[in-house]
Parts: structure tokens; C-alpha cells; sequence
């Protein structure tokens, strides 16, 4: 179970990203920043909103903070969450190979590059996860 302490924490953290999000939202329409600043702050303003009322919720709503609780500590659904995790791994593996080969013929040297690029940094973390994992287990 969270602690009061701890969701009233992040409480005042989504609150401080709403403020970030609004101040962001304003700088633009004053000006001072372009549009992807504003839709930045929009992104921060939106998250910080949902995470507010769902914190809320789970303080007040002793329903809720128990199907939360028993969500957060069921082993199927921590094996689910693993399991998207790495088939989300393997298809971003997969499509960026890929898209190397597909901005290469296209002549999109950069992309190509880019693309290529993080497919072995992925591919790094992977094997320095597999180290230490090897190592703690």
C-alpha cells in the first residue's frame, strides 16, 4: 500500500507540472516561445490534470485504492507488464532495422543513420541489462 505521505507528494509534483504547463501555454501565447513549447506545456498540463484526480481518487476511495493496490501486486499482471515490455522491445528493434534500410534506399542518409543508431543503442542496453542481471540473479 502507498503511503499518505508519498500521495501527497506526488500530489504536489503533478501540481508543480500543471504550473509548468500553464506557464509554458502562456509564454507562447505571449510571444516567447514557439508551438512546440505550448503544445509541451498542453502534454504536461493534460498529465498533470489526469494524475491529480487519480491520486485523489485513490486517497479518498478506499474501492479504488484496493483494486489499485491488488492490481500494482498481482504476479499475472507484473508478468503482463514484462512480457509488453519486451515485445515492445523487439518490434522497436525490428522497425527501426528496418527503417535503416528504407531511408538508405530513399537516400535519407540522416534518418538512416539515426535510425541505425538507436537500434545499437538499444541493442547495448540490452546486453549490459543481461550482464548485470546475469550477475544479481
Amino acid at each position: 500500500m502507498k503511503c499518505k505521505f508519498d500521495i501527497n507528494r506526488r500530489i504536489i509534483f503533478n501540481i508543480f507540472w500543471m504550473v509548468l504547463g500553464g506557464v509554458l501555454i502562456g509564454c507562447n501565447m505571449a510571444g516567447l516561445v514557439d508551438d512546440y513549447w505550448c503544445g509541451f506545456g498542453a502534454g504536461l498540463l493534460g498529465v498533470g490534470v489526469v494524475q491529480t484526480i487519480r491520486n485523489i481518487r485513490y486517497l479518498r476511495s478506499a474501492e479504488y485504492r484496493e483494486k489499485v493496490n491488488t492490481t500494482n501486486q498481482d504476479e499475472r499482471n507484473r508478468f503482463l507488464a514484462n512480457k509488453a515490455w519486451a515485445w515492445a522491445g523487439y518490434l522497436y528493434v525490428l522497425v527501426a532495422a528496418v527503417a535503416t534500410i528504407v531511408f538508405q534506399l530513399l537516400g535519407k542518409t540522416e534518418l538512416s543513420t539515426a535510425a541505425g543508431f538507436s537500434v545499437c543503442i538499444i541493442m547495448v542496453f540490452h546486453w549490459l541489462s543481461y550482464l548485470y542481471l546475469q550477475r544479481k540473479y
